[in-house]
Order: C-alpha cells, then structure tokens, then sequence
C-alpha cells in the first residue's frame, strides 16, 4: 500500500512536469527567407557569397554569422570569371534566392552583404552593408523577405 506521504510526492511531481509542459512555448519550425540584393549603384559590383573570419555575406541570428550559402542561398548573378567567391550585378540588376534558415522562423536576425565596386571613383573599394543597418536587427516575426540594396557607394 502506498503510504499518503508517496502520494502527495507523486501528485506534486506529476503536477509540476505539467506545468512545465504548459509554459514552454512551442519553437517554430525552420522555415525559408527570400533574400534579395540590388545594385542601386552607377556601376557593376561584385558580392561576395562566402563568410571567412567575418567577412563576406552572412547573417546572425540567436549565435554567430552564418554564411548565406550554408544555407544553399545562391543567386543568379554574374559568374566569377576567376572562378572566385564573387557574383557581379549591374547596375539596376536585382538577384535573390531562398535562404534556409537554421534557427526557427521567429528569431531576430542581421543580415551582412560585402561587396566590391568595378569602376566610378572608388573602384575596386570594398564595403559592407547590414540589413536592417550596423546597430538594429529584423522584428522577431514576420521576416520572409529581405531586400538589401547596394553600390550607392561606388557612385
């Protein structure tokens, strides 16, 4: 026979793992984000599509940079004649891909474009550009499609 001390213990852990149950919330599942770059720039730029030692194209959500490509983003743009980690966009040209994200759809996250300028005053300069911008991060929900303008700065 099991004594009422047994019970109430019984009875208080079952309630507790119950409770516990309840307040966890649900963590979304991995999901797809559109992610966009345009060239708004006078001149053709390369972007790299890599992330090595903090540069490159990449995106943070709740851990480090990830590389876009890790996450099969490859857009269509103009192919590398080196055979580089590079894809050029001319001016006016908008190029994007599906990113698959790691983390659920519902994390906070900062998106960073490195690029390079072929031609105007700064050619062959490289900049970085983050999305939303250096200091802010995307609103936890709602985030599917990122577009990220470039090359203003090669003008």
């Amino acid at each position: 026979m099991i004594s009422r001390f047994s019970r109430a213990v019984f009875f208080m852990f079952v309630t507790g793992v119950a409770m516990l149950a309840i307040s966890i919330k649900p963590v979304s599942a991995a999901c797809t984000i559109n992610v966009f770059v345009e060239n708004v720039g006078d001149h053709r730029i390369w972007v790299r599509n890599e992330f090595i030692g903090g540069k490159g194209t990449a995106v943070r959500g709740g851990v480090g940079w990830r590389a876009l490509s890790v996450g099969n983003w490859r857009p269509s743009g103009i192919p590398d004649s080196r055979g580089g980690p590079f894809f050029g966009l001319n001016k006016g040209q908008r190029v994007g891909d599906g990113y698959d994200t790691a983390l659920a759809c519902n994390v906070r996250r900062q998106f960073q474009v490195e690029f390079r300028c072929d031609g105007g005053p700064n050619d062959n300069a490289r900049f970085v550009r983050y999305y939303p911008a250096v200091d802010a991060w995307t609103p936890q929900s709602g985030t599917d499609i990122v577009n990220i303008q470039l090359g203003n700065k090669c003008n």
